[in-house]
């Protein structure tokens, strides 16, 4: 009796979650789609797995991001264009006993994901403030498609049952202000990069009401998300030459700290990254590609562990 009364009780349960999805208040919707969109518009070509202990929760994620440096405005300074494509799944498992007073008794298994695909596209300007030292500026406006679905595993018949299936559009605003300061130390490259990040998330696409929300971050440096990280790094002299090629090393730190909705529905507040770049520097520019790179990285802080691997190339036309 009590596993049929479980049945009815979880299909109930399913269909209001549907009821509850297509009502869902924007501002809960929206705080799911900005934690997501945070971690998937992040720096650096990078395929990598996240645990989010706090909550029990772990999110494979993939990102690629572009960056295109046009023909210098002034001496010091330029336009560049962003581009930003992502994926990622975030799963999080829950176990119920079918009797609990029975040891042999069958488990039923919740599954619940969210799965998102993203694309960025914005335009920034760098400024040369001194020799060794740069800013950057940007705007990426961002849309994403999310699907939020739970299915049950291992059920009582041995079946695979999905209870819910919806995708949703979501656009979104990341607003991204960067110093660099870089200098070279017996003939190793030196870097300190200072960025503060901010993000905001939308059920649809209104001009005045993102006018609105820029204008507003700006003033008040907080947004839905804020993200502020600070990077210290240097590359090695080449260890290895061939020809006009050759392979150096780039060890380096990073701090990242949180405010708002990713903060609160991961349930963290920072972490860091210690990771090492190997580059096969090509200056002939093979088809406008000057390094190739692979890039190892863990995370770790309060409520978050990662392990993340970069592989790619940097290009420059």
């Amino acid at each position: 009796m009590i596993r049929i009364l479980l049945i009815i009780f979880i299909f109930v349960v399913a269909l209001k979650a549907i009821e509850d999805l297509d009502s869902l208040e924007a501002a809960q919707y929206l705080s799911l789609s900005n934690a997501v969109i945070v971690f998937t518009s992040q720096d650096g070509l990078s395929s990598g797995v996240y645990r989010f202990t706090n909550v029990d929760t772990e999110m494979t994620m993939f990102n690629l991001p572009f960056q295109y440096q046009f023909e210098p405005l002034t001496e010091n300074s330029n336009l560049f264009m962003i581009l930003d494509l992502g994926y990622s799944n975030t799963r999080s498992d829950r176990d119920i006993d079918v009797d609990i007073n029975s040891t042999t008794s069958p488990i039923l298994n919740i599954t619940n994901q969210l799965q998102s695909y993203v694309v960025g596209l914005g335009i920034g300007v760098r400024y040369k403030a001194t020799e060794n030292s740069e800013l950057q500026f940007g705007g990426e406006l961002l849309y994403s498609r999310l699907g939020l679905f739970s299915r049950t595993e291992r059920a009582l018949d041995g079946s695979i049952s999905r209870f819910f299936d919806n995708t949703r559009d979501t656009y979104s605003y990341k607003l991204l202000a960067e110093y660099i300061y870089h200098r070279e130390i017996h003939k190793h490259k030196v870097y300190t990069r200072f960025n503060y990040k901010l993000y905001k998330s939308f059920s649809d696409i209104k001009i005045r009401e993102i006018i609105g929300g820029i204008i507003e971050d700006i003033k008040s440096l907080r947004s839905q998300t804020s993200v502020a990280s600070v990077t210290l790094s240097y590359e090695t002299n080449p260890l290895y030459s061939y020809h006009d090629m050759s392979f150096t090393m780039e060890p380096y730190l990073k701090g990242n700290y949180i405010w708002g909705d990713m903060a609160d529905v991961a349930q963290i507040n920072g972490y860091g990254t210690a990771g090492l770049s190997f580059y096969w520097n090509t200056p002939q520019k093979s088809a406008n590609i000057y390094r190739y790179f692979i890039e190892p990285s863990i995370s770790k802080g309060y409520g978050i562990e990662g392990l993340n691997l970069g592989i790619g190339f940097s290009l420059d036309f």
